[in-house]
């Protein structure tokens, strides 16, 4: 019974992190994961910027095989639980074998899930022949399922990674709104912007999908910030922003009008919705260490510092600009919340994300992290 217990867990526990697209680890590799993450998280926040994420980019390489080692082991006790009451009187053993009953049942166990097959040990009984085909079919699947699962991560990485350099380029290397918007201002008109942010939205689409079908990428850390997750879905947001509070709505009424940007931001707030419930955020303790205050000085900052980087490059801003910074801060206020507990959950610090204090900051990975940024 308790043989048949564990490889039940074991057997719901792959059946939701593997086969079944939720999003979700299962309860086993959930409790597994996160630990690890907690311990890694909390320990690389006490490192410098380059060292925090150079550690932090090692953990979900390591997890996957930690995960499929522990399954195996896992099967191999389950099973050894099943051949022991049974061990030896149901199987022909070696008479040369010495060793004790449970130590048997194990070995047995290892290598009929391994299909090694030494013909050592020979179940004799038709009940624990059939135990050992399902257990060596067991181990074969899970090889199988292992290896098929590891290529269609690295595939979904590569389609993130390159999503994230298609905004890293268009944003100057950075978290630079202005910069996105000017590479589309063309001869007096933002023409190619509402194509761009359509594909943005898909690719936004696409990163979510595999989160929800491979929710081991919830712990890949890339030590490069342009390729995370937050800062993908702070340059949508942002972007957004931008547009409805700082654009001249006269001048650019058509791009306000388009249904791509609408699209665009619905999508990004879908996606930053779905990634808060998938890793449950709305529970973690995570909190600012600024004011209300301070946090209104820095969004005002960040939006004069976005208006005179528009005027720069020609673009007309938003007359009324007190109803324009109205309207930024209450943008801003309705996100950013939710993606500052995303970021710190995934080791990100604030302003690395999004340049807020210093674009430099966002743009240059060997750059210091200023020590005001010590936030956790």
């Amino acid at each position: 019974m308790a043989g048949g217990l564990l490889l039940a867990i074991v057997a719901r526990d792959v059946h939701v992190s593997i086969l079944h697209s939720s999003g979700r680890n299962g309860p086993l590799s959930r409790i597994l994961t996160r630990s690890i993450w907690y311990v890694a998280r909390w320990s690389s926040f006490r490192l410098v910027r380059q060292q925090r994420h150079k550690r932090l980019s090692s953990i979900g390489p390591v997890l996957m095989p930690f995960l499929i080692g522990l399954y195996i082991i896992l099967l191999i006790i389950g099973f050894g639980l099943i051949y022991y009451p049974h061990m030896p009187e149901h199987f022909t053993i070696n008479q040369e074998a010495t060793s004790s009953r449970a130590i048997e049942a194990l070995y047995f166990s290892g290598i009929t899930l391994t299909t090694l097959g030494y013909g050592d040990i020979v179940p004799r009984t038709n009940a624990m022949r059939v135990v050992a085909f399902m257990e060596a079919a067991a181990g074969f699947g899970l090889i199988s399922l292992s290896i098929t699962y590891l290529l269609s991560v690295y595939r979904a990485l590569e389609r993130k990674r390159a999503a994230a350099l298609g905004f890293y380029h268009a944003a100057e290397g950075g978290a630079d709104v202005v910069g996105y918007v000017a590479n589309h201002f063309v001869i007096g008109k933002l023409s190619g912007l509402a194509p761009s942010l359509r594909t943005a939205a898909r690719d936004l689409h696409d990163m979510l999908e595999s989160h929800v079908e491979h929710p081991i990428l919830h712990y890949f850390h890339p030590s490069q910030v342009y390729k995370s997750t937050p800062r993908l879905l702070f340059l949508s947001l942002e972007i957004c922003a931008v547009i409805k509070s700082c654009l001249d709505s006269e001048q650019y009424n058509e791009i306000n009008e388009r249904p791509e940007v609408r699209v665009f931001e619905s999508s990004a707030h879908h996606v930053l919705n779905e990634f808060t419930i998938l890793l449950d955020l709305d529970k973690e303790k995570t909190r600012r260490v600024e004011t209300r205050f301070e946090e209104a000085r820095r969004w005002r900052g960040r939006f004069e510092q976005t208006l005179s980087g528009l005027e720069e490059v020609g673009i007309k801003t938003r007359k009324d600009r007190a109803s324009g910074w109205e309207m930024y801060q209450s943008l801003r206020d309705e996100w950013e919340p939710q993606l500052y507990a995303l970021a710190s959950f995934l080791g990100y610090d604030w302003d690395e994300v999004t340049g807020d204090k210093d674009l430099r900051y966002a743009a240059d990975e060997e750059m210091k992290q200023p020590r005001a940024e010590s936030v956790r």
